[in-house]
């Protein structure tokens, strides 16, 4: 403990970023795919990130109270978005639906964002998901759970970036419309020109979340040039030490 009290502060730097309500303390954070259930968001905290991600995690009543127990254990200033997942044995439109309404709803109070991962399959070689008619029902059905709430939590959709032209543009005019805070896309040789895709398609006044494989200063700064209001990336400390999301922060302060 004393060590990693010595590798790693605890004050997340700024500048902070405002996603529909929930101020996330800077615009740099973890993909998810590190950490199912929740084990070791805590220390991945301790490299200031402004957020980071949980997950996938699945539509598993024993498996979302371990998540539930270790956010109760762990409090952070990092906010926390849970990636979720139906069950790889859900088929079924009515089935998927309701794994996501599930998982939505026994985190809800226990997380500050969510993510409903669109470019890559969990289960199998199929990833339902990417049928837009069956995403949109997916979302409506979370979106109208979340009226449910007091507390406002943000959804965001990730799309990989090879998404068909049409299918962007069918599911931009759906989240805009509807209510989704953001869409996310995920890391690929593409990535940075999506996200210049979506900038433009919605004039710049829709938040973007660009994530890259591993946190480098370069991969970042062209993603927000491009558009990216947030950025997620893999673990960086391994490759550059761990003050490399504090000169990432501080460096993409200088990019206009």
């Amino acid at each position: 403990m004393g060590l990693r009290r010595l590798f790693y502060k605890r004050e997340i730097p700024g500048p902070s970023v405002d996603l529909s309500g929930v101020i996330i303390p800077n615009p740099v954070g973890l993909v998810s795919g590190y950490d199912h259930n929740a084990r070791l968001f805590h220390l991945s905290a301790n490299c200031m990130y402004g957020f980071i991600g949980i997950g996938p995690v699945e539509a598993e009543a024993t498996t979302l109270k371990n998540v539930i127990a270790s956010l109760q254990d762990h409090p952070t200033d990092a906010r926390i978005n849970a990636v979720l997942s139906h069950r790889p044995t859900s088929h079924g439109e009515d089935s998927i639906i309701e794994d996501y309404n599930f998982g939505f709803s026994m985190l809800y109070d226990f997380c500050d964002m969510f993510t409903i991962d669109t470019s890559i399959s969990y289960s199998d070689a199929s990833t339902p998901l990417r049928d837009i008619a069956l995403l949109k029902d997916v979302l409506n059905s979370m979106l109208q759970l979340r009226m449910c709430y007091q507390t406002y939590r943000p959804i965001i959709v990730k799309v990989r970036p090879e998404i068909p032209e049409s299918s962007l543009d069918e599911l931009l005019d759906f989240a805009r419309l509807s209510g989704i805070d953001a869409i996310c896309v995920s890391s690929g040789p593409s990535t940075v020109a999506t996200v210049k895709k979506i900038k433009d398609k919605t004039l710049g006044r829709y938040p973007i979340v660009g994530c890259v494989d591993v946190l480098r200063k370069e991969d970042c700064a062209a993603l927000k040039k491009a558009g990216a209001t947030l950025i997620a990336g893999g673990l960086s400390f391994m490759h550059y030490g761990p003050g490399n999301t504090k000169r990432i922060i501080k460096y993409l302060t200088t990019i206009k």
